[in-house]
């Protein structure tokens, strides 16, 4: 009797831990009902260009410098932040550093530009001189067979009798 009501427990206990797993997750970290959501289910969303960012982030400097309303809006923005981070979205919102990073891929850009075009010129030095050595070796072949043919002309010529 007793061993019946130990087996009854424990299907009991069973079946509830798994009701529980159920609706556990991992691998992500759901704080708050707010527009963070999206990122459980969708997390391919579109990125904002480089620009569009540093231009939201001086926007929003702007409105934390406003004397009425720049406490609440900080006080969100840095809530939301805190959160975005904490779920482990990247948050870019220093007008510096989205500054540094703009610059920095400029220069990125100017230097793979300039190594292409440096690329592009050795190229064609190269045709330029494989060509030209061709047309010497088109060249120094005629002379080769007119030296050739007038070698056997003398040679025709030096014979007696002929």
């Amino acid at each position: 009797m007793r061993q019946r009501r130990l087996e009854n427990n424990k299907r009991k206990k069973d079946s509830a831990s798994e009701e529980f797993a159920k609706d556990l997750t991992y691998g992500y970290v759901k704080i708050g009902d707010e527009d963070d959501e999206e990122y459980g289910k969708n997390r391919k969303k579109k990125r904002v260009s480089k620009a569009k960012e540093l231009e939201m982030a001086i926007e929003l400097e702007g409105l934390k410098k406003d004397p009425e309303k720049g406490d609440v809006v900080a006080k969100k923005h840095s809530w939301q932040a805190a959160i975005r981070r904490a779920v482990g979205i990247k948050v870019r919102d220093d007008p510096k550093r989205l500054k540094q990073r703009i610059q920095k891929e400029k220069k990125r850009r100017e230097k793979s530009a300039e190594k292409w075009k440096e690329r592009v010129e050795v190229q064609q030095k190269v045709r330029v001189e494989k060509q030209q050595k061709r047309s010497e070796n088109i060249t120094a072949r005629i002379q080769q067979n007119k030296m050739r043919k007038i070698a056997k002309r003398e040679k025709k010529l030096l014979r007696p009798g002929y």
